[in-house]
């Protein structure tokens, strides 16, 4: 994944959807920055928030903990992290996370891009999971 232009965006300088029960995504990195080699958003999720357990079949997913606390699931594996914990996530892979407390902020990255999407909808779409080769076991 080589970084073949500078972007930068800076703090709250990313589109933001923010959910009815209060979790926010802020777009870091859209794929087309990046010629489709990756993804960014900051995820600020709420407890109650947290999707299922779910696979991508098109990317590999990078998550670092910012801030808060979370159990990973990742296959049979729970693990709880905090703050500067990081995860390395290759397609098919199931997994999901859990808050524990009130919200947790969590950096992901999408190699290839495109699943950025996914969370940031361009105006007026509603994303389908399957469209993005997302599964629920």
């Amino acid at each position: 994944m080589p970084v073949k232009q500078p972007i930068l965006t800076p703090p709250q300088g990313g589109q933001t959807v923010t959910s009815p029960g209060g979790s926010r995504v802020e777009l870091k990195v859209e794929s087309s920055q990046s010629g489709g080699d990756y993804g960014a958003v900051l995820w600020t999720v709420r407890a109650g928030e947290e999707p299922p357990l779910h696979t991508h079949s098109r990317e590999d997913e990078l998550i670092y903990v910012v801030q808060g606390k979370l159990i990973a699931r990742v296959g049979d594996t729970r693990v709880e992290v905090g703050p500067g914990a990081y995860a390395a996530l290759p397609r098919d892979v199931p997994h999901t996370i859990e808050v524990v407390g009130d919200q947790a902020t969590l950096l992901l990255s999408f190699v290839p891009g495109g699943l950025e999407r996914f969370f940031v909808p361009r105006d007026g779409e509603q994303p389908d999971p399957a469209a993005f080769g997302i599964t629920f076991p």
